[in-house]
This record gives structure tokens, C-alpha cells and sequence, in this order.
């Protein structure tokens, strides 16, 4: 196999051409990947919000089910007072 000067030459260069573009594309993606990176966490404190939020409004939601479950409790406690004192009243013949 005789390759002479040039041949090689040419074959260096175009290596050397070859691993400086790569290098460039290598670096692009070093960008690329810093960049997703800081959206990954820039989402992760996004959902951390979310979550916090969503908390708050299952919270409120539950707000008005418990004033209604009041409401009710004391309805039934005034009837039932009502009831026990009617009873009373009966039995006692007052």
C-alpha cells in the first residue's frame, strides 16, 4: 500500500476538518442539554406551585361542605332538642 505525502495530507486535513465540525455539533448540544436542564428545574419548581395551588383549592372547594354539614348538625340539634323538650314537657305534664 504506497500513499505519498499529499494523500496523506489530504486525509489529515479532511480528519482534522471532520473533528472541528463535530466539535462544534459536541458543543451545540453541550448548549442544548444546559438548556433543557434549566427548564427541567425551572418545571420542577412549577410543579412544587402547582401542587401548592392545588391544595388550596381543594380547600376552598371543601369549604362550602363543611358550612352545609354545620348547618345540618345544628338543624338536627335544634330538632332534637325541640323533640327532647316536647318529651319532657309531655311526660312531666308541664
Amino acid at each position: 500500500m504506497d500513499i505519498n505525502e499529499k494523500e496523506i495530507y489530504e486525509r489529515l486535513t479532511a480528519v482534522e476538518s471532520l473533528l472541528s465540525s463535530l466539535h462544534k455539533r459536541v458543543d451545540k448540544q453541550d448548549e442544548l442539554i444546559d438548556n433543557i436542564r434549566g427548564i427541567v428545574e425551572e418545571m420542577k419548581y412549577m410543579r412544587e406551585d402547582i401542587n401548592r395551588i392545588d391544595g388550596k383549592v381543594t380547600e376552598i372547594e371543601q369549604k362550602p361542605a363543611k358550612r352545609w354539614e354545620s348547618v345540618i348538625a345544628a338543624i338536627i340539634g335544634a330538632f332534637a332538642g325541640g323533640l327532647g323538650t316536647a318529651l319532657i314537657t309531655m311526660i312531666t305534664g308541664g
